[in-house]
């Protein structure tokens, strides 16, 4: 009869153990101080990729798309959290907004075992970082640069890690052809390839 009891309660905590494994943006949602509805769009302009090799990881991205309804989610759980006045607040999304309607940003955690080789800024990079649009025209990036993961970005970016680096990547948004600047459409896909392999993430209906 005790042997029974036991194997029940072993069930119970392994049962308690399972529903740890809720999403995390849920569990921070309930444990800290940020927004379930800025975690609701940083989900939905938020993809994630493994690329693995003979049973291990090579390489682990996870990219926000910034677009305008998530630069508004992110401004107004910023407003909130610091206590922005209206003045601050828009002076923030001109900072926010870069001043520029002609380039599109992703913002993207990269986790290589190697942290060596976690270089995705750097021109000799092992990886080589594009934007590909739904009719096929490919994008090489203006600018990608390493984001100091401050508190303020563990929080608002929960999938930031310590063993990983955070990136910047702008590209344009006009496409030069020989008949002029062709705009490229609000579906795009982000690849991240090289000689160790190729990640595509896509976003849009369009995909």
């Amino acid at each position: 009869m005790k042997t029974l009891k036991l194997i029940v309660v072993m069930f119970c905590l392994v049962g308690i153990s399972g529903c740890g494994q809720v999403k995390e943006y849920i569990q921070i949602a309930r444990n800290d101080t940020i927004s379930v509805q800025y975690l609701d769009i940083l989900n939905k302009y938020t993809r994630e990729k493994t690329l693995y090799s003979e049973f291990e990881t090579s390489i682990r991205i996870v990219a926000t798309l910034k677009s305008s309804e998530f630069t508004d989610a992110y401004l107004s759980e910023y407003s909130r959290l610091y206590l922005l006045t209206s003045a601050d607040k828009e002076q923030r999304r001109d900072i926010l907004s870069d001043t520029s309607s002609d380039l599109r940003e992703f913002l993207f955690y990269a986790y290589v075992p190697d942290r060596k080789f976690n270089d995705l800024s750097k021109a000799d990079s092992a990886w080589r970082v594009l934007s590909v649009g739904v009719r096929g025209e490919t994008l090489e990036p203006l600018d990608i640069r390493e984001i100091d993961s401050t508190p303020l970005v563990t929080r608002l970016f929960p999938y930031v890690k310590p063993y990983g680096k955070f990136y910047s990547v702008k590209f344009p948004k006009l496409l030069s052809s020989g008949k002029g600047d062709v705009a490229v459409e609000d579906a795009p896909e982000l690849v991240f390839t090289g000689v160790l392999g190729k990640i595509e993430l896509t976003w849009g209906a369009g995909r």
